[in-house]
């Protein structure tokens, strides 16, 4: 099960970026994330994950004007997030996730091995019968073995559950090992072409942002716009202030490597079009 997991991941990370960025806006549905310049919207699920001061929280720690990391499924329409977390979390995440870890045991139950790190900080390791652990003074010890207070050293691997599953955990230090160069492969088809048409309505306008929200078919995606994209209503020229809610649309589109949906051109219609 756990090679699945694991083939899984391959794919999984060939589908998602990280981005940093400010957070322009916050909805019911997810955020919109200033990166460099542009705004990239995305929207939540149950599962996504949201960290801050080195431990899981809720979304509404989160305000507009604070600077985050994201993790975006980019091939999803619109782009999902994944997880969120504040730069100081993140880089002590990404660090948990890549590199052995010492700290003593503060628990062990059903769901995994709970360490206390020196800074103070807890992490949950998610432990299997295939994880491994090695004690000086017990052969073929297991998780069951271990004891709150042991000092220990960890080491995790990342599954497509953002979980981090415990490879192995220690009372000897284990030695961190030069990073192996990984190539991508297995990338599923986009959702939606590069770039294209879309046909549609207009449902939501985020003006302060360049931005508007469009149905099409069951899906509602983002589209942002520039000083560069051109408006016309009724086929007369125009610009984006003549959009109006409930209006159909045709758009000229490009995506860029974050998933953002871009217009180079915006046809409106006043009327429904037959």
């Amino acid at each position: 099960m756990l090679i699945g997991l694991f083939a899984l991941a391959c794919v999984g990370w060939a589908e998602t970026k990280i981005v940093e960025g400010t957070i322009a806006d916050i909805s019911e549905k997810g955020f919109v994330i200033t990166v460099g310049t542009q705004p990239l919207a995305v929207e939540q699920g149950f599962e996504t994950r949201f960290w801050s001061g080195k431990a899981i929280v809720k979304r509404d720690v989160f305000k507009v004007g604070d600077r985050v990391f994201a993790r975006v499924k980019t091939d999803a329409d619109p782009p999902q997030l994944r997880e969120l977390a504040d730069k100081a979390t993140w880089d002590w995440l990404d660090r948990i996730r890549k590199e052995p870890q010492q700290g003593t045991i503060e628990k062990v139950d059903d769901k995994g091995v709970t360490l206390k790190f020196a800074d103070g900080s807890v992490f949950v390791y998610r432990a299997t019968a295939k994880s491994q652990v090695s004690l000086k003074d017990k052969a073929g010890a297991t998780t069951t073995d271990l004891v709150v207070g042991q000092h220990v050293w960890a080491k995790g691997r990342t599954l497509p559950t953002l979980d981090t599953w415990l490879v192995t955990v220690t009372d000897s230090p284990l030695e961190v090992k030069p990073k192996k160069e990984t190539h991508k492969r297995g990338e599923k088809t986009k959702a939606l072409p590069t770039s294209g048409k879309l046909t549609g309505t207009i449902i939501a306008l985020i003006k302060p942002l360049k931005m508007f929200d469009v149905l099409v078919g069951i899906a509602t995606l983002h589209i942002s716009y520039d000083i560069e994209t051109k408006f016309t209503l009724d086929g007369k020229p125009a610009n984006a202030e003549v959009m109006r809610r409930n209006m159909e649309f045709v758009a000229i589109y490009r995506r860029d490597k974050f998933g953002r949906i871009f217009a180079s051109k915006v046809e409106l219609f006043s009327r429904p079009r037959t």
